[in-house]
């Protein structure tokens, strides 16, 4: 789509919007090109569902100290002039990227050295990009975006992995608990299973001592096929104990 076709349509609805871009400039004129050329940009997610509607609704801050001012928690996207007055650019970058991982950064500027580039990403801009044309800034600007949803998919990938490993720990540690099974540290404490079946039922029939039915529940079995299991691996059925002064026969 064109700039004259974006210009001359209207919006289905103008209140929508994909991001909340905050765009930090101290050039009035650059700025101002750059507000109508986004302001242009149709949103992409949900034009199905709700026809053609802004990509971005956008707030600007005229210099470093007016970001902080300017940005709020619904603020996704921050464009940022490297070479703004009373804080730079680089600065501001430092600053926000440890308190909103969140916040996709490009980091621009008209005329840039390498080394601004460099200093840039690794202040935690997601992408530079040196301000040539319109068409090539709201390309920096989607690829800005994209490389921070990729980031947090990242790092919610292994955030997941860890919580699994954590799950998988503690469940390793509940199955050590158990009376007669022990994970097996080393090739000498690999025991026949005949053996390992016979402690761990033994153990289990002493902490059911008079409660054979529950411990049928427990182990998945009828109460009379717990008997039969006992009696195959030799351990005592744990029937209810003998009163005291009861008549023997």
């Amino acid at each position: 789509m064109t700039n004259r076709d974006r210009k001359t349509s209207k919006w289905d609805r103008p209140e929508e919007h994909d991001h909340l871009l905050l765009i930090a400039d101290d050039d009035q004129q650059r700025l101002d090109l750059l507000r109508e050329h986004l302001a242009q940009i149709p949103g992409r997610p949900r034009a199905a569902l709700l026809g053609r509607y802004p990509r971005f609704k956008l707030r600007v801050a005229r210099d470093g100290e007016e970001v902080a001012k300017q940005l709020t928690p619904e603020t996704t996207v921050l464009a940022v002039d490297l070479g703004m007055p009373r804080r730079s650019g680089l600065e501001v970058i430092e600053d926000l990227r440890p308190k909103r991982s969140d916040l996709a950064i490009l980091a621009y500027t008209a005329g840039a050295r390498a080394t601004e580039a460099v200093a840039a990403m690794m202040a935690g801009a997601d992408h530079f990009h040196e301000l040539n044309d319109m068409e090539g800034f709201e390309h920096a600007l989607e690829l800005a975006i994209d490389r921070r949803r990729l980031a947090k998919l990242i790092e919610r990938s292994n955030a997941e992995a860890e919580e699994a490993k954590s799950r998988l720990a503690r469940l390793a540690g509940m199955s050590t608990s158990l009376p007669g099974l022990r994970i097996p540290q080393d090739r000498e404490a690999v025991i026949p299973f005949q053996i390992a079946a016979q402690r761990y039922l033994a153990a289990s029939a002493k902490l059911y001592e008079g409660d054979a039915r529950t411990l049928a529940e427990k182990l998945g079995l009828s109460y009379f096929a717990l008997r039969r299991l006992l009696k195959r691996y030799g351990v005592p059925f744990p029937g209810r104990p003998r009163k005291e002064g009861a008549s023997r026969g």
